[in-house]
């Protein structure tokens, strides 16, 4: 099998198959947007809790999308605050479990989570200028789920569990 040595290739594709046949079903438009999994917890439960209320913020922004453009538009407004809001709590509870645990990749990882930051002040000032939609922003989260949590937080998982047992 062409995958079988990558876990963050089998990760991906997982989760790539879920969208996949959700919409082939047809069912895209009456599910979340993003479901979540629990192989994409890295047991540590404060951290999956935020993780999964960024899963809430994807589905609830997709949801107001489906509803057309006025509903879209308010709920991207408050995703951005929430993105930030996420991004500040979350960012330093991470990043302080990661260094606390040793993790080899932690200025790799700070610098994911830059980039993150990085986006969502980029999107607020394409809104601003009509240059980006609120559907556009749910994809970005999504897709920061696929990258972020499916792949670059599961690298770290061994590294905080080893943490867990520890303590």
């Amino acid at each position: 099998m062409i995958f079988a040595g990558s876990v963050k290739t089998l990760y991906c594709l997982s989760f790539l198959w879920q969208i996949w046949y959700n919409c082939t079903k047809g069912e895209l438009m009456d599910k979340n947007y993003v479901v979540w999994d629990e192989s994409y917890s890295v047991g540590v439960d404060i951290i999956d809790e935020q993780h999964k209320s960024l899963v809430n913020m994807v589905n609830t922004l997709f949801s107001y999308c489906k509803l057309g453009d006025e509903h879209a538009d308010i709920a991207y407004l408050k995703a951005i605050n929430s993105a930030m809001e996420y991004a500040k709590t979350h960012f330093t509870e991470e990043e302080k479990h990661l260094r606390m645990a040793d993790y080899p990749k932690l200025e790799e990882h700070i610098k994911e989570h830059e980039s993150f930051v990085a986006e969502i002040v980029k999107s607020v000032k394409l809104f601003e200028t009509g240059k980006a939609t609120p559907i556009k922003m749910a994809e970005f989260l999504k897709n920061w789920l696929l990258k972020h949590i499916a792949v670059s937080d599961k690298e770290c998982a061994p590294y905080l569990a080893k943490l867990k047992t520890s303590a």
